[in-house]
């Protein structure tokens, strides 16, 4: 997926949506930072699965497309998308670029679920930040555990640069985190 889109087009998008959202990715992590660390390739907006229909109803007259496998994509007819799909590519018009992707998020009454092994949960509460412009972005811990699965050049990065940061509570969650999801993951010494 290639975007030009910024984060700042998805506060314009969904400001008045009704709904929490996040950007998450590597744009996540650099609004956390309060500075632009790499180039970007693409936007990721986390949104609550439960409020699929809202974002849904927002961006109607959009081109949305699920991602039913790895490198397919399916024109969203369904009311909902059914769990175990997450990803929802999003663009104005089929012959715009892609502008962002929508990646649904479970959660249980005030808790956020992560969406690999529900018992990893946070409060919504704790679930991100906002930028001094308002942009909200997902927690940097959460964007690392999603990070953690299939390691690319970029995301170790993102690591590196986040880690630092990372305050002990944020680092400590997300330490217990992925020695439950992915026991022995490389990231586990540097967080120890």
């Amino acid at each position: 997926m290639k975007s030009s889109h910024l984060p700042v087009d998805a506060l314009r998008l969904f400001d008045d949506v009704g709904a929490q959202w996040w950007i998450a990715g590597g744009w996540g992590i650099d609004l956390w930072l309060g500075e632009q660390t790499r180039d970007h390739v693409d936007l990721d907006v986390a949104i609550l699965r439960r409020d699929q229909r809202v974002f849904r109803d927002t961006l109607s007259g959009w081109e949305l497309h699920v991602a039913t496998a790895p490198g397919v994509l399916s024109p969203w007819v369904d009311p909902i998308v059914p769990e175990p799909l997450h990803a929802i590519w999003c663009r104005p018009t089929p012959q715009s670029e892609w502008a962002f992707e929508l990646l649904l998020n479970d959660a249980l009454d005030d808790a956020w679920l992560f969406r690999r092994d529900h018992d990893v949960r946070l409060p919504l509460v704790a679930l991100g930040g906002r930028t001094s412009d308002d942009i909200p972005y997902l927690s940097p811990e959460v964007i690392l555990l999603y990070k953690a699965k299939n390691l690319r050049e970029h995301d170790v990065r993102d690591f590196r640069i986040a880690l630092p940061k990372l305050d002990p509570a944020a680092r400590s969650w997300l330490r217990s985190a992925i020695e439950r999801v992915h026991p022995g993951h490389e990231w586990l010494v540097e967080l120890a």
